[in-house]
């Protein structure tokens, strides 16, 4: 980020005191290696509306937010929709910045997405063409009343738009996807809609929980609108179809609201498994996990061994770093309307441990999580919005130091004078660890219900990691992994995948998640777990939930000419380049190609490169300047001296393939 042309506001985020927590109990080192920066005018222009000068971002609250890169320039945007209370009328805005990459943001006048409010917009490539798709499904009326005829049932909407890669985006009409919300206000989940591929054909598929008002199951009271948990397959890019019976037994999943729906592998086969917590039809809160058969089918898991939460959202993470997804359960237990805070650690065979989090983790409701590694230890670290069972709501940082120690940084409470700063307390939103600059450091960012740091009770903001003015170096991009196999002999029948694993700087082996793709070379249609660059290896998101805790996949693919790659991802959310080669799927099974692809990749002001044999790179600015000649063979770097656009040329051999950069 350029300080010249962005002031900063400096708060210094300190622990200070010691916790206990975990399986046995431990003190929990104190470190001065974190640090945070309010940025007080990230946004340049606002679409030169008048009426909302550039500055901040629109505020909003009892919404949720996506963190994708739209447009392919390999910088992360952000969209989010609700209305504005700064505003005189309640109309409901779509929210879509654009990140210029030089640390600031340009918010696009009218929105190429519909808007709705109280959403959980989500960013996935429905239909395998390399570009960024927006899902989002809510009110388009903030106001939106119970009712029992069902006459304002057309203000409950559920969007799918294309996007085409330049900034424009193209709704489908009959998308299949059944209008449903999660809440009319207040601290329901915002983590209520997920992407992934569980059946493996390649294409993302969709789980939403919420209420769905136009199938109420009967007419006494608003609470009896239907609570519903719906899983869509994805029907070769073209629509969604509703699942009706997905559990083992023909029977549907358990219907919940005001609460959150996860995909995610919890039992490292490969298969998206489903984590969902909330509030019953039997008016109690209820949690559950539903194992992928890999058959297109769910079986029900045993009770959680808490109890289930909801009016917050829950989530998953690998907090120990052994490469098993943990639990994470933030809300309110209707039955004692107390607030709770709850991890369990999983055990790696289906069932899960609850930890004693009782001196550290304060129980809140109107809870939304992020995870990520924001000081470079290789722990994942977990930032949090909440109104608080002893304190008023407020945001925490709480820091992982190992074997589920956590230190708390800055957390409102801990700083009531300002003497060391703190974050703004923000509740009832959503929360985000980022690297918006693209300089090695996860960024916070939030929106929601704020207390103090808005006279209309709303508030979006961005903060900076100075974590590097602390001595903390720079997240590097992960090492490539290696030893690429393809096979088609076992027993399912599908192509399977596999691979050998990639290091890093900070995160262990054993915590490294994997993304992969496969392209098919015939009609370029680009099948991909976490939607990522495949030349760069850039993660186009920020929501990683689908990436693999594995060295393995498996997929169903036609016969033809396939190219499929793999990258690693550590814990500060950051993905290698993409190891690649080529395969051709035959009746007889595999025909492996030897030849493989290299790959190279740009940060700030550098440029990073993976051979797979002696090559010749040639570097030229925008304006086709030669910046540097190499002649090199396996992994380097080569520094530029200003950023900018730059193209790159990778000769091997006879085969050449040109890189466009931005850095």
């Amino acid at each position: 980020m350029k300080q010249s042309k962005m002031k900063k506001i400096t708060v210094f985020l300190l622990a200070a005191a010691t916790c206990s927590i975990g399986i046995t109990a431990q003190t929990a080192p104190i470190a001065d290696n974190v640090k945070f920066s309010k940025v007080a005018a990230p946004v340049t222009n606002q679409g030169n509306q008048g009426n909302r000068p550039a500055g901040e971002f629109y505020h909003a609250t009892y919404t949720g937010a996506a963190w994708g890169d739209y447009d392919n320039d390999g910088n992360l945007d952000v969209f989010y929709s609700d209305r504005n209370t700064h505003l005189s009328d309640n109309t409901v805005f779509g929210n879509l910045y654009h990140n210029n990459g030089q640390g600031g943001f340009t918010r696009i006048l009218r929105s190429p997405i519909p808007s709705t409010a109280f959403s959980c917009p989500v960013w996935a490539d429905v239909n395998n063409d390399g570009n960024l798709d927006m899902i989002i499904s809510g009110l388009s009326n903030w106001y939106y009343g119970w009712n029992d005829n069902g006459d304002n049932a057309d203000q409950i909407k559920a969007h799918l738009c294309l996007g085409n890669g330049d900034g424009t985006f193209e709704e489908v009409t009959e998308s299949g996807l059944r209008p449903i919300f999660n809440g009319h206000t207040g601290g329901k989940g915002h983590n209520w809609i997920s992407a992934a591929d569980y059946d493996h054909d390649g294409y993302v598929d969709i789980v939403m929980t919420g209420f769905d008002d136009v199938n109420r199951l009967t007419k006494d009271h608003p609470e009896d609108a239907l609570r519903a948990v719906y899983l869509y397959r994805n029907i070769k890019g073209e629509r969604f179809e509703y699942v009706p019976t997905p559990l083992v037994d023909d029977k549907a999943f358990n219907g919940l609201t005001d609460g959150s729906a996860v995909f995610c592998d919890l039992d490292n086969d490969g298969w998206v498994d489903l984590f969902t917590t909330g509030y019953s039809v039997t008016h109690n809160s209820e949690g559950f996990i539903y194992w992928n058969n890999g058959d297109g089918t769910f079986t029900q898991g045993a009770p959680l061994p808490v109890w289930a939460l909801t009016n917050a959202s829950s989530s998953v993470a690998d907090l120990d770093n052994d490469g098993l997804l943990d639990l994470v359960l933030t809300g309110i237990y209707v039955d004692t309307g107390g607030k709770y805070f709850y991890i369990c650690k999983n055990n790696g065979d289906r069932t899960f441990t609850a930890i004693d989090t009782n001196d550290t983790f304060e129980g809140i409701d109107g809870g939304q999580l992020a995870f990520g590694d924001v000081n470079q230890d290789g722990l994942t670290d977990i930032l949090v919005g909440g109104h608080g069972r002893s304190h008023d709501h407020t945001t925490w940082l709480y820091i992982n130091n190992g074997d589920f120690n956590f230190a708390v940084y800055g957390a409102f409470y801990n700083d009531p004078f300002g003497k060391l700063g703190s974050f703004s307390r923000v509740t009832h939103g959503t929360h985000h660890l980022i690297d918006y600059d693209n300089d090695g450091y996860l960024d916070a960012w939030y929106l929601g219900w704020s207390n103090g740091g808005c006279g209309n009770g709303c508030l979006t903001e961005l903060y900076h990691n100075d974590s590097d003015t602390k001595g903390i170096p720079a997240n590097a991009n992960p090492g490539v992994p290696t030893g690429l196999i393809v096979n088609a002999n076992n027993p399912t029948g599908m192509v399977e995948f596999a691979w050998q694993p990639g290091s890093d700087d900070f995160t262990p082996a054993t915590a490294l998640r994997y993304n992969i793709y496969v392209k098919n070379l015939t009609t370029n249609e680009c099948m991909m777990l976490v939607p990522a660059n495949p030349l760069t290896g850039f993660l186009k998101v920020s929501a990683l939930n689908a990436a693999l805790q594995t060295r393995s996949y498996q997929m169903h693919l036609d016969k033809g000419n396939y190219e499929w790659g793999v990258q690693a991802i550590d814990n500060g959310n950051r993905g290698s380049l993409f190891a690649t080669s080529t395969f051709s799927v035959t009746e007889s099974g595999i025909d492996r190609i030897t030849n493989t692809t290299s790959a190279v990749r740009g940060s700030k002001m550098r440029i990073d490169y993976q051979l797979n044999g002696p090559a010749n790179i040639t570097v030229y600015n925008a304006l086709g300047t030669l910046i540097d000649k190499v002649s090199a063979n396996g992994s380097g770097t080569i520094t530029v001296p200003t950023q900018g656009i730059y193209l790159v040329t990778v000769t091997e051999g006879t085969h050449t393939q040109t890189y466009k950069l931005a850095l």
